[in-house]
């Protein structure tokens, strides 16, 4: 396997070497942005190995590879010459929750049984410390799938009640269905999506129950902490204790589920007076983790006080305990090699890019974020303590996944969140296909947005890897990273020379599909 790796890094070194002498005639021809001295696609090879080494420990933050990728990160800043912009030199520390363990009083209560914890239920790792109680509907899924006329709460009212929903999601029935086909599933499964639809619907509490998965077991705290944390009551009943009390109340869990499953549509029904209450508390364990900052000062006298930022996650699974895809590969450790060494490595990229040049007009961030997989938190942190008021920041740039570029397609979420957005990365393509949506991808731009600030995330797709162990670095297409590098670096010198205000729009919810 060692054989194989160098010859396949020798080999995009070379052709690394060829593409910076073509760019180099190209440059000097079409007046693109100038090739840096030390060619992109074997600085970005270095990058995404050192990242996704199995001595990272898949840059868990609950593993000793957070710190060692925090450190390369800002050494390669230092490197570049790029002025540390965190509270520490060039660390901004902050606070992250890595789990969760039961404390106190936890108890679950359906209908008339007095319920197990870990035999009959246990809290989600995500539910609130608090108490719940009322009468429980059956909301399916808990979907609301507004775009593909897929709506689990239609008909229901789930307002001050306990919802009760399937996990996972409906199987796709065609090519135009909006859901994945088990156990590589759509955004709708998510425990975090199905939570924020209940929360939106006025729901008490959710319980969540399994009918699909092999195995009938509850899913472990470690594996259900994660976004929304402490925000709805929220737990999960084992299937064969939940089907016992719903079959007495006239209701078959298994029927419904099998005629959502054949028709693709929502059974969503009331369950005849049943009653549940749920007390759960839980204590979270907390470790210290940093974004890591740097600056590159303006130049322009009238816009050096403001600022772009482009940014990107650094963290991944670890061992895969909270967040895996594969419920057998708990323990191994997730390299995330497009999930997010790919991104980091694409803006230290454009950052050398820009420190090896004149200083643009405006200053520029660059950050790499942590805790993005447990919730954005680094990004959030950042938003809410910015080393300079936020107001200074007129756009913000995130590369998330940008390692898989098939057929030259580039795409970019949020690119409705300013009005000028569309017409500079049409500027900036560079002859690749890029397909811009107005909404979409839950990373780290979306703390930007929530505060007003533009924001677009750039990514090159979905794969069968996703947070998997299989993301390795040896499924990078590097030579689409560079190009993503020449996008990004060329919609960041426009961003940061521009006079004209940006014109901020809200993007529209995704909750409704």
């Amino acid at each position: 396997m060692k054989k194989l790796r160098t010859t396949h890094s020798t080999a995009v070194v070379a052709a690394g070497i060829f593409l910076t002498f073509v760019f180099s005639l190209l440059s000097a021809a079409n007046d693109i942005p100038p090739t840096p001295s030390v060619p992109v696609v074997a600085e970005l090879t270095r990058h995404v190995q050192t990242l996704a080494a199995d001595d990272m420990v898949g840059r868990g933050v609950d593993t000793p590879g957070i710190d060692m990728a925090r450190d390369y990160i800002a050494a390669q800043f230092k490197k570049y010459g790029l002025a540390p912009g965190g509270t520490d030199g060039y660390f901004q520390r902050l606070e992250v929750t890595t789990g969760v363990e039961p404390a106190g009083r936890n108890e679950a209560h359906l209908g008339a049984a007095d319920l197990v914890l870990s035999r009959d239920w246990t809290p989600l790792g995500f539910s609130a410390s608090a108490a719940a109680e009322g009468e429980v509907v059956f909301a399916g899924y808990g979907i609301t799938a507004g775009n593909h006329a897929y709506d689990d709460y239609a008909g229901i009212d789930a307002k001050g009640k306990l919802v009760l929903v399937l996990r996972y999601e409906p199987p796709p029935k065609d090519e135009k269905s909006p859901f994945g086909k088990y156990p590589r599933s759509s955004r709708y499964a998510a425990l975090n999506a199905k939570a924020a639809n209940a929360r939106a619907h006025g729901a008490a509490g959710l319980i969540l129950v399994d009918l699909s998965s092999p195995q009938d077991e509850l899913i472990r705290l470690s594996r259900s902490i994660g976004r929304g944390q402490g925000e709805l009551v929220a737990a999960q009943i084992r299937r064969e204790t939940a089907e016992t009390i719903l079959g007495a109340a006239g209701v078959s869990l298994s029927d419904l589920k099998a005629a959502i499953d054949r028709e693709e549509k929502p059974h969503s029904t009331t369950i005849g007076g049943l009653r549940a209450r749920l007390a759960v508390n839980l204590t979270k364990t907390v470790r210290p983790t940093d974004n890591v900052v740097a600056i590159i000062r303006g130049s322009d006298p009238k816009l050096k006080d403001e600022n772009i930022v482009i940014g990107a996650h650094y963290d991944h699974l670890g061992l895969g305990h909270y967040g895996t895809m594969d419920p057998n590969a708990e323990g191994q450790i997730h390299n995330g090699a497009d999930d997010n060494a790919s991104g980091v490595a694409v803006m230290l990229s454009v950052a050398r890019r820009f420190a090896a040049g004149k200083a643009p007009p405006r200053t520029l961030v660059f950050v790499a974020f942590t805790g993005e997989e447990l919730g954005l938190y680094g990004s959030r942190y950042f938003v809410e303590h910015p080393p300079f008021p936020l107001a200074a920041t007129k756009a913000m740039i995130n590369l998330d996944m940008v390692g898989r570029m098939e057929d030259n397609k580039l795409m970019v979420n949020t690119a409705d969140t300013a009005k000028e957005f569309r017409t500079m990365i049409g500027r900036a393509a560079g002859g690749l296909d890029i397909g811009m949506k107005a909404t979409g991808g839950g990373s780290d731009h979306v703390s930007f947005y929530n505060k007003g600030v533009p924001a677009v995330h750039f990514y090159t797709g979905m794969h069968s890897d996703y947070h998997r162990p299989t993301d390795d670095w040896e499924k990078l297409n590097i030579p689409g990273m560079s190009k993503v590098s020449d996008v990004v670096f060329t919609l960041a010198a426009e961003l940061a020379a521009s006079h004209e205000p940006l014109a901020f729009v809200k993007p529209a919810s995704r909750r409704g599909g």
